[in-house]
């Protein structure tokens, strides 16, 4: 009879658990979509695209913004140096249409980079997301068996009370 009541009470401790691992699971499926969402919508990671992630996520969003930044302008200037060798980039004979046609372009180039930069992190996120998804499915299967686990060891630790109840005539 003991044995019923102790796997009620043991069960509904590891459910408690199990429920809170998927709340848990659930709030950092909400902050990678979150940060997923900020690198599709925005040209540029600002501190202020950054400011609302989680704590978890500000270390990696931080050193991605700063890692897209220079590898972007690197890719830009390398692009623009090409373009200059292969005669390319248009010269007008006037400084400043010239220093104006070299920006456009290395603007263009920079955003391009950035765009893909962004893609693959976000690619990264995605899968992450899948990984978070998988082991939240788990959890919830995990916790649905011990929820009707306890559910029988209820209805036995009931049926054993009734059992033991003096009976009076």
């Amino acid at each position: 009879m003991f044995v019923a009541f102790w796997m009620v009470q043991r069960l509904t401790r590891e459910i408690h658990t199990l429920e809170k691992q998927v709340m848990d699971k659930h709030t950092q499926l909400e902050h990678y979509t979150k940060y997923a969402g900020r690198l599709g919508g925005s040209t540029n990671m600002s501190l202020s695209n950054i400011a609302g992630l989680s704590s978890e996520l500000i270390p990696r969003a931080s050193l991605f913004a700063q890692y897209s930044d220079q590898a972007s302008s690197m890719s830009a200037m390398q692009n623009l140096q090409m373009m200059r060798m292969m005669g390319r980039v248009p010269i007008t004979g006037n400084p400043m249409m010239d220093m104006q046609i070299q920006m456009s372009a290395y603007n263009q180039f920079k955003q391009e980079a950035l765009k893909a930069l962004k893609q693959q992190e976000v690619t990264v996120m995605n899968e992450k997301e899948k990984e978070i998804q998988l082991e939240l499915n788990s959890l919830q299967q995990r916790l649905t068996m011990k929820q009707k686990q306890l559910e029988s060891y209820k209805q036995l630790a009931d049926r054993q009370a009734q059992e033991a109840a003096p009976k009076f005539t």
